[in-house]
């Protein structure tokens, strides 16, 4: 019996992971200095918007000038549908905008709208009006001088960054679609039919299905990240690009690492990436140091056992105090003692006991998860031990012991 075709999906969803295209969006704003949104074949906004000008911002809050807005878009989107190629045009308002239609198995998805760039002024292209200009608004003189501090940028740019991205889009979604036909492959049914399993066997094709999803998803994250820390070399922004690697490098430690045990290099690198993203983003707002012998970085760690700890550190950082945080460590009695040590008075020791002791409801490690892991690993005199700092200054000390292997 011949099986029938599916029917192709129009939607994004489907072949896309939204949170991770908000990412993708966001991040390509700030490396490109460009404007996203994504819609759905219906024009339907299904992301935020990133990276979106003063300027816009002000006009969309003028009723006709929001209206305009949205007809530019609508043509646009429609244009690139017809066509099935990115459309750059210019939009009433004088400013450049594009369109990238999202096209897959020939069904149109949707698209990805950006822009909101000027020509540079030695530009010799002609870009199309999607419809007539109107320069009423320029009565309006803050909307005036928002428009004239838009950025310009060369026709090559916009070019280069509109045909990265359509690949990139294309590639995104052909990963996904990968996955589902591996799961074919493999013989695994659709949702739907698994209800008619016990549950031993539905637990286990879920989990495949996660890791095979996950896996496609991987491999473009870190295609997008390579795209970005390129970028930012060639525009030599160097703070981007260390930050790009950093959080590919966190990224990896997440998703490879299939086991509760760790060392304690992997946990200090890890959090050292985080730390400076951190400050990357709050500058003088946060010193930080990490000063651990490297003889102790073989030491056998929990994972993730760190994260909590630093996370509670940097809570506020950057709003009305400058943030210190110190991680270091001793040896005693055959045991590695790590210390993090910080300056937050936005908690208070009680309410750290508090939080080790209660299992929390929110998504990622807690203090709790640090604790347990610790005991059960370990044993209960590995625990954390909270206590106020040894040189009495504001703040807090968080120390655990991890056992420290001998040769011999």
């Amino acid at each position: 019996m011949v099986k029938e075709s599916k029917k192709v999906s129009n939607k994004i969803s489907d072949y896309i992971d939204i949170g991770f295209l908000q990412m993708l969006q966001d991040d390509c704003s700030r490396a490109m200095g460009l404007a996203f949104v994504t819609v759905d074949y219906r024009g339907c906004p299904i992301t935020h918007y990133s990276g979106f000008t003063p300027y816009c911002q002000m006009g969309r809050k003028h009723q006709d000038f929001f209206e305009m807005c949205k007809q530019c878009d609508a043509h646009g989107g429609l244009q690139a549908a017809i066509t099935g190629q990115p459309y750059i045009y210019r939009c009433h308002a004088g400013l450049v905008d594009f369109a990238l239609p999202l096209i897959y198995d020939g069904v149109y998805m949707g698209s990805l709208m950006g822009g909101q760039i000027r020509l540079s002024r030695d530009a010799k292209e002609e870009l199309e009006d999607i419809l007539p200009v109107k320069t009423n608004w320029r009565k309006d003189k803050a909307l005036d001088e928002a428009y004239n501090e838009t950025q310009r940028v060369s026709y090559e740019k916009i070019k280069s960054a509109v045909t990265l991205l359509h690949d990139l889009i294309l590639f995104m979604m052909q990963t996904g679609r990968q996955a589902d036909r591996d799961l074919e492959v493999a013989g695994m049914e659709p949702v739907e039919e698994w209800k008619s399993h016990s549950d031993m066997e539905f637990s286990f094709q879920k989990r495949e299905l996660t890791n095979i999803k996950q896996q496609g998803r991987l491999r473009y994250f870190f295609f997008v990240m390579n795209v970005i820390s390129q970028l930012a070399f060639q525009e030599k922004a160097v703070k981007t690009e260390a930050a790009a690697y950093d959080f590919a490098d966190i990224m990896r430690y997440v998703t490879e690492s299939d086991h509760e045990i760790s060392t304690l290099g992997e946990e200090l690198s890890y959090v050292g990436a985080l730390l400076r993203i951190q400050k990357a983003w709050e500058g003088d707002g946060l010193h930080y140091s990490i000063s651990v012998p490297k003889e102790y970085w073989g030491v056998n760690c929990p994972y993730m056992v760190l994260e909590p700890l630093v996370g509670l550190s940097v809570q506020g950082c950057g709003k009305e105090e400058i943030r210190e945080i110190e991680i270091f460590a001793e040896e005693e009695q055959g045991d590695v003692i790590l210390q993090v040590v910080s300056n937050n008075e936005g908690i208070t020791l009680e309410e750290m006991d508090a939080q080790m002791g209660a299992s929390s409801q929110e998504e990622g490690f807690s203090l709790h998860d640090s604790d347990r892991s610790l005991k059960r690993i370990f044993g209960k005199r590995c625990g954390l031990s909270v206590s106020p700092r040894k040189d009495g200054r504001a703040g807090y000390m968080v120390s655990f012991h991890l056992p420290q292997k001998k040769e011999g």
